[in-house]
């Protein structure tokens, strides 16, 4: 499904005009950016969580030449589906 696809679905769903539609659906990324940027977590009934984990700097090893390189510290987002929604894919 597309952007363009979701934003049909969800304004025949809603009753919503595809303008308003695409609005809000920009504005709920823009929200759950800024949430998990600043360190907080999104919690959507029913669908998921969204969480940032802070990953430690490492080297590692080029199996190739045995060449070492760093690998720095990062943050990267993680996403963990609701029971429900698992069982409702796997169905």
């Amino acid at each position: 499904m597309t952007n363009k696809d979701l934003i049909q679905s969800v304004s025949q769903h809603a009753a919503l005009t595809k303008q308003a539609t695409e609005q809000l659906l920009h504005q709920t990324v823009q929200i759950i950016t800024e949430t998990l940027k600043n360190g907080g977590d999104v919690k959507i009934q029913h669908f998921g969580s969204l969480e940032v984990r802070a990953h430690q700097a490492r080297t590692v090893t080029n199996p190739r030449n045995g060449k070492k390189t760093e690998i720095p510290a990062k943050d990267v987002w993680t996403f963990k589906a609701n029971p429900r929604l698992k069982n409702a894919v796997n169905q």
